[in-house]
């Protein structure tokens, strides 16, 4: 009688770490960089949700696909950030920042203050690496009053400011675009030079 109360033991151990095991399974990894940093299905789900309470658009409108492009980016650049130079962040105002950002379920205080540190190096480091040689000609900021801001203007029926007036603000404007233009141009370089597997799930 002793030995049939066994299986019924087993039975009941398996129940027990069944779902330990499937906790685990379900956390896919879903690519994989120069064989050696992984991306798991949790960390594209953690990143959508530290981007919303950031008020980032990867938290309210991006896919999974355009999130996990996000991560895959972040850690090429954040190698290349690594070989550059040690980039001071201003611990204060991370702490400010922090104050007005409300945590979302299942993400920690230190989550969010990591997230804020990485894109004040990564903006910081965007700077040091590309706007600060950037130039804008007065030849392009002419073509950029006559072909872009006064359309605009006349086709929302607002005042016609003159060049004059807009010149800064239409530098800023061509500055931000062509660093933006520099830096896809560089991702692109850094994701070809790199081995990166995205595993369907």
């Amino acid at each position: 009688m002793g030995m049939s109360f066994k299986p019924i033991r087993v039975f009941a151990l398996i129940l027990l770490v069944a779902p330990f095991v499937y906790g685990e399974i379900l956390d896919r990894i879903v690519a994989v960089i120069d064989d050696r940093f992984i991306i798991t299905l949790s960390d594209v789900r953690k990143e959508r949700a530290i981007q919303s309470a950031l008020g980032g658009s990867a938290g309210t409108a991006g896919t999974d696909e355009s999130i996990l492009d996000a991560l895959i980016e972040r850690h090429l650049v954040d190698q290349e950030i690594a070989a550059f130079r040690d980039l001071e962040v201003p611990s204060d105002a991370i702490t400010q920042r922090l104050r007005s950002i409300q945590a979302p379920a299942g993400i920690s205080t230190e989550d969010l203050r990591t997230a804020l540190i990485g894109e004040f190096r990564r903006r910081e480091f965007m700077m040091e690496r590309f706007q600060q040689f950037i130039r804008v000609s007065d030849e392009e900021l002419q073509k950029y009053y006559d072909e872009v801001y006064a359309p605009e203007a006349r086709l929302r029926g607002e005042r016609l400011a003159p060049l004059a007036e807009v010149t800064e603000s239409i530098r800023q404007n061509r500055i931000l675009e062509k660093t933006n233009e520099e830096v896809s141009s560089w991702l692109i370089e850094l994701r070809r030079r790199s081995i990166i597997e995205k595993i369907p799930y």
